[in-house]
């Protein structure tokens, strides 16, 4: 597709997704808009799920979504560019990654950086480094709670607790227990609190959402406690997921909203069974059409439409079908309507392609709506209802071909679109039969004007590979 189907996974700043907006996972895996749109841990500033090791930051996790929110580039980026200079490539490319290992932090504090206020262990880690140290986890344990907070004190920690015996680790839980809340929102502390809910036992995993459980709101829309809720939600049991899914529905508008929060949601959706759930789609339900031109609320509707049944969501599928011409020109409600071509009912499908077939030409020429164009086309031909859309299919191809003889026609006014052409190479794929000859009737008929055009020409080079095909 010429645009950047399926924010989400942003999906996916995800990845947990990303996010609209930013370039949404977007993942703000945007965080990914694009929402990968971005993810939605990242730093501000950051790509959402980008490491953040080179920040400074200890062994961050990607938990981020990323582009993969949107589901790829939009059109004009990644399409019909120039290679460039290989060698130049390759050259800008060694002198930046030097650049990055140049800049990268190392695990040694800088000479001189001794802070009385500071135990005597924790500079001695500081000034060997966290690899490199004599000092032992027994003689950190009284300051677990200190070197949490230090940024080589969690390097120090999180790497000896990969390798600590169970009753060690246990000693290091009970010193920092009653101060988790703190330490998931803390810019180097909740790097210690997701490794345990990584390789912590599930007792101590049901105690820290315990303590977590009065502040989940507060932490799931911050840079730092939005990751260790997700961390969260993906290794607690059951039991603890819904105590999670109960604080999280007090104010879940404004999680769904929030450039940290979505991602929360969508882990949620992502990892608790569709009837965990429901209060989500309740919240979308309250305005639909507001969620789906969201930049962060459409990478939720998409999780649901990924991961619940069309009898879940009927109620929210049916208010969002009777806007579909708004939704498919929106710059983030096109994502939506995409998606539920792919993964909606069969007459939601047969609806879509039917407003496409009547705005076509809007349609084409549109930055946002010709990625629906798109996805009908393919959609219609090989996705899972193709053989009951066949009528639809057939009518949406004609129409675009139109009468070879008329200039005027559909497909002619695509041809030399920035957008449109896209369309019309997909037509190429998945023509078939009469339309077949038809489509490559009227391109071959055209053949002198394409190949005075760059759009053109791209189309050319589409119908000479499926011929040879």
């Amino acid at each position: 597709m010429g645009g950047m189907g399926g924010m989400g996974g942003m999906g996916g700043m995800a990845g947990m997704g990303g996010m609209p907006g930013m370039m949404p996972g977007m993942g703000m895996n945007m965080l990914g808009g694009m929402p990968s749109m971005m993810g939605g841990m990242g730093m501000p500033g950051m790509m959402p799920g980008m490491n953040m090791g080179a920040a400074g930051l200890p062994m961050a996790p990607n938990m981020g979504g990323g582009c993969g929110g949107f589901g790829g580039s939009p059109k004009g980026m990644g399409k019909g560019g120039k290679g460039g200079d290989k060698k130049k490539q390759a050259t800008r490319r060694g002198k930046k990654g030097g650049q990055d290992r140049a800049n990268s932090p190392t695990d040694v504090a800088d000479v001189g950086d001794d802070d009385p206020n500071r135990s005597e262990v924790l500079n001695m880690v500081r000034r060997e480094g966290t690899t490199k140290t004599k000092v032992t986890l027994s003689a950190a344990m009284p300051y677990a709670l200190e070197f949490s907070k230090d940024q080589f004190g969690s390097r120090f920690l999180q790497s000896k607790l990969d390798e600590c015996s169970p009753e060690e680790r246990e000693q290091v839980f009970s010193a920092i227990k009653s101060q988790i809340s703190a330490l998931a929102g803390d810019v180097y502390g909740n790097f210690v609190v997701q490794k345990y809910f990584d390789i912590g036992t599930v007792d101590q995993r049901k105690e820290m959402v315990n303590e977590l459980c009065p502040f989940i709101v507060k932490l799931a829309s911050e840079t730092h406690g939005c990751r260790v809720i997700q961390k969260a939600i993906q290794h607690v049991p059951r039991e603890s997921q819904l105590q999670i899914a109960a604080k999280l529905k007090e104010d879940v508008a404004a999680c769904i909203e929030s450039m940290h929060g979505n991602h929360v949601i969508q882990k949620c959706i992502e990892q608790m069974p569709p009837d965990s759930v429901t209060f989500i789609i309740a919240a979308i339900e309250a305005d639909p059409q507001k969620m789906a031109c969201h930049m962060y609320g459409c990478r939720v509707v998409q999780r649901l439409l990924e991961h619940c049944g069309p009898e879940q969501l009927q109620g929210m599928l049916n208010r969002i079908s009777t806007n579909i011409e708004r939704l498919a020109m929106d710059m983030y409600g096109n994502y939506v309507v995409q998606h539920m071509l792919e993964h909606g009912r069969v007459e939601d499908k047969r609806e879509i392609i039917k407003v496409v077939e009547r705005n076509i030409i809007e349609f084409s020429k549109n930055k946002c709506s010709s990625n629906v164009v798109e996805k009908a086309v393919e959609i219609a031909t090989v996705g899972e209802h193709a053989a009951l859309l066949e009528a639809e299919r057939s009518s949406l191809m004609f129409t675009v071909i139109g009468d070879p003889n008329n200039p005027n026609s559909p497909l002619k006014q695509m041809m030399d679109d920035r957008f449109g052409n896209f369309i019309v190479q997909r037509m190429i794929e998945h023509a078939r039969g009469p339309e077949r000859e038809r489509l490559h009737q009227t391109l071959q008929q055209s053949a002198t004007l394409l190949q005075r055009s760059a759009h053109g020409k791209h189309i050319l080079n589409a119908l000479k590979k499926e011929q040879a095909s």
